[in-house]
């Protein structure tokens, strides 16, 4: 009190009596009954108390009000834990309830370098990897990846086929150029084993949406890899659901996909080079290029993520490294004005002759979700 009057011109015994004066309204019926029935005889011990009226509708005010006789410090704590406990419960009512987002958005399930029939030793590598392993990863991540998309609101479905699904390219063990390779098992058995794992995917992508199948022909089974699409697309389009035309599952080395204002080129990453793929998709893909306000290549074949985009300039947007995956800064290159280049990232694992080179990919499978104006939306992976 002393200090009090020493900031506002008066003695110590003045503001004593302006402070009493305080208190006649704690002597009102109401609050006399309240701090009697809380076992409080002589309202002028209570430190504070809430006023809270309200009508029947629940309409009204609530009132914090700090007695001045005991002085004492009401704590944030306090207040809050007092305002929660007097909340009145509001229930939703008549609002809207979330509906699910409408089917507008395009899946891309790509599935890259599988290779069905690669053989990785832990001894040896550090990575178990065989047929069980690539048939597991193929329908499990599948499967995982749908999960993720479907509460985008999914139309449709693109699955890429092809993409070294397989190993090798015939009985000896090699690739389609005479290269040996660590086997697990017969060419005919990774052929079964692959087709089976497509028909279980493909089948799951089909209970979500509409599916079109498109193939890129690949450097490890130029010609075993095209068999098992057509093989499996024969199979499949029995479902009305799933869709293979003659061109997107033809032996072209380069595949173009266009949906609403977003125009697609696939190809396995093996060939053309990244600074020719504006000029080929401009030429090869002329009468959609003037519609589509986002152009994209998703390329494979690295078994690592590397993300792009040319214009007038090449940028280098995200890169995997061994022990990291690096997202670069810098200027900003937005969807619908520069070429996309994207390579996939592999579900396989790195066999002996890749971990003697140090080319050691972190496994994962990825699918990536595009609106039909605003262009990629989402993007997800699933790793092993």
């Amino acid at each position: 009190m002393t200090e009090i009057g020493r900031i506002v011109g008066v003695g110590k015994d003045a503001v004593g009596r302006i402070l009493n004066q305080g208190l006649e309204h704690f002597h009102h019926p109401e609050i006399l009954e309240a701090a009697q029935a809380g076992g409080i005889e002589d309202p002028r011990n209570l430190s504070h108390f809430w006023k809270i009226t309200k009508d029947e509708n629940g309409n009204g005010y609530s009132l914090f009000v700090k007695n001045p006789n005991t002085g004492q410090d009401v704590s944030v704590f306090d207040m809050v834990r007092e305002a929660v406990a007097e909340a009145p419960v509001r229930l939703p009512g008549s609002l809207p309830k979330r509906v699910d987002p409408a089917g507008e958005h395009l899946l891309v399930v790509d599935l890259a370098d599988v290779h069905f029939l690669k053989l990785c030793v832990k001894s040896e590598t550090g990575h178990v990897y065989n047929r069980e392993v690539a048939m597991h990863r193929v329908i499990e991540g599948t499967k995982a990846l749908l999960k993720l998309a479907k509460p985008f609101g999914i139309c449709r479905v693109l699955f890429v086929m092809g993409n070294d699904i397989l190993h090798v390219d015939g009985p000896r063990t090699s690739t389609t150029s005479g290269t040996y390779q660590d086997s697990d098992g017969t060419i005919f058995q990774g052929f079964k084993d692959a087709g089976a794992a497509l028909d279980t995917a493909i089948g799951e992508c089909a209970k979500l949406a509409d599916v079109d199948l498109v193939h890129c022909m690949s450097n490890h089974d130029w010609l075993m890899g095209w068999a098992l699409t057509q093989a499996v697309a024969g199979r499949l389009t029995r479902n009305p659901r799933v869709h293979a035309t003659e061109y997107n599952i033809s032996e072209a080395h380069r595949k173009y996909y266009r949906f609403e204002r977003n125009l697609f080129g696939l190809t396995h990453g093996d060939g053309a080079k990244e600074e020719k793929l504006y000029g080929v998709m401009v030429k090869e893909a002329r009468e959609h290029i003037s519609e589509c306000l986002n152009l994209y290549w998703l390329l494979h074949h690295v078994h690592h993520k590397i993300r792009k985009t040319r214009g007038e300039i090449e940028f280098l947007r995200e890169k995997d490294h061994n022990g990291m995956t690096a997202h670069i800064s810098g200027t900003p290159m937005t969807e619908g004005h520069y070429l996309n280049i994207e390579y996939v990232r592999s579900p396989s694992a790195p066999d002996g002759w890749h971990d003697r080179n140090a080319y050691v990919n972190r496994q994962g499978v990825e699918c990536f979700i595009y609106h039909p104006t605003n262009g990629l939306k989402a993007r997800f992976t699933e790793w092993f």
